[in-house]
């Protein structure tokens, strides 16, 4: 899966989640995924302006902490 397709199906999970009144806190990825992403995004470049909006961090995306195994596809918790 692309970055792009891993980042959209984290969000519409975490989305699908909240509709349902719960509030999303973690997602479980594998570490190739991860790295996949964290590649993607550092390729994209800083947007100075909008800094304070970057929904990916170090170990966090979309306000939720990123956790590491060994699963096939993200999994919003």
């Amino acid at each position: 899966m692309r970055a792009e397709e891993l980042v959209a199906e984290i969000y519409r999970q975490k989305t699908e989640l909240q509709d349902q009144g719960r509030k999303p806190h973690q997602v479980i990825m594998s570490m190739e995924a991860w790295r996949h992403i964290r590649a993607w995004h550092l390729a994209r470049g800083v947007m100075e302006q909008a800094a304070h909006m970057d929904y990916i961090g170090e170990d966090r995306i979309f306000e939720m902490d990123v956790l590491i195994d060994g699963i096939d596809s993200p999994k919003v918790l």
